[in-house]
């Protein structure tokens, strides 16, 4: 199995451990209750060494799990009546998560760089059983406040740019724009997960909204889960080459690039003719910051 792969299996299995919470209302509070042994706020850090997590929280994370070259560190099960924040530190923006169910950070030993992707499993709300306006309502505001501290939507290299309703009609849920408010017959219209991808300081943050399906109607409560994906712009561009040339990557970026701009720009040609407003202004992410010893390429102008 590669490391791709186990990291996808652990991402989960943390969410299997999670999601069964989802369809029973929070327990009724017991009148003499212990401290939790974990705060009440977890922070974490991109590119942070795993270990020094795991010894700043060293009540609330379970022992390291290691293998195929990385190591895996989980918090341990929390109380149900006592969810911590999870905070998470992207390029010097601290971004709140509160009523987190499970954190999850993947720390690659083999390159020696410290936690690579972060995994986040929370709570809308209290949990349990809520009406689909209130559980639309909650994620709209959490969007809201993390376009408040700066993160922006973001497109793959080979998508169109889309916005508003047009990006809604195009993509359906798989990929929202954050400035968009859904109306609640909106909301209900899709029957899987919402998805909305954001990205800021060299680090990209997907958010996914799953949903019970077997409590759909938009006039009995349903059940609803948050999972929020964390990792830096270097590694999804490591990703777009085979595993032994992902060290050296920038070489071989811009043929890569010019494949799939070329596919988005066919697509929003023909989105064009049919009279689809294109945001032209969008601008891709500039490639992170080259390690040292290497440098990020000169972009030509039809990739700018």
């Amino acid at each position: 199995m590669s490391k791709t792969a186990l990291i996808t299996l652990a991402a989960l299995l943390a969410i299997i451990g999670v999601i069964a919470s989802i369809t029973s209302r929070a327990e009724p509070p017991r009148q003499e209750q212990a401290q939790p042994a974990y705060p009440a706020h977890i922070e974490l850090a991109l590119y942070q060494r795993g270990e020094d997590w795991q010894k700043k929280y060293s009540t609330a994370l379970a022992p390291e799990i290691k293998n195929f070259g990385v190591s895996i560190y989980k918090t341990q099960p929390f109380e149900s009546n006592a969810l911590p924040s999870a905070i998470v530190d992207a390029g010097g923006v601290r971004t709140v998560i509160p009523n987190a169910l499970s954190i999850m950070a993947t720390d690659d030993l083999d390159r020696d760089v410290g936690i690579t992707i972060i995994d986040i499993n929370a709570r809308v709300k209290n949990g349990g059983a809520m009406s689909h306006d209130e559980a639309r309502l909650y994620i709209l505001d959490l969007v809201e406040k993390f376009t408040a501290l700066g993160w922006k939507n973001t497109f793959f290299l080979s998508k169109p740019r889309l916005s508003g309703v047009h990006a809604l009609n195009y993509y359906g849920s798989f990929a929202l724009d954050p400035s968009y408010k859904l109306s609640l017959a909106e909301w209900m219209q899709f029957k899987g997960s919402l998805n909305w991808r954001f990205y800021l300081n060299h680090t990209y943050m997907s958010l996914t909204v799953d949903r019970d399906q077997d409590h759909l109607d938009p006039n009995k409560p349903g059940a609803y889960i948050i999972s929020l994906t964390i990792e830096p712009h270097e590694e999804t561009q490591r990703r777009n080459v085979e595993e032994k040339q992902r060290d050296h990557w920038r070489q071989l970026w811009i043929p890569i690039a010019r494949e799939l701009r070329s596919k988005r720009n066919i697509e929003e040609a023909k989105l064009k003719a049919q009279g689809i407003p294109i945001v032209s202004d969008y601008k891709d992410p500039e490639l992170p910051p080259a390690p040292p010893g290497q440098q990020n390429p000169v972009i030509p102008k039809d990739l700018q």
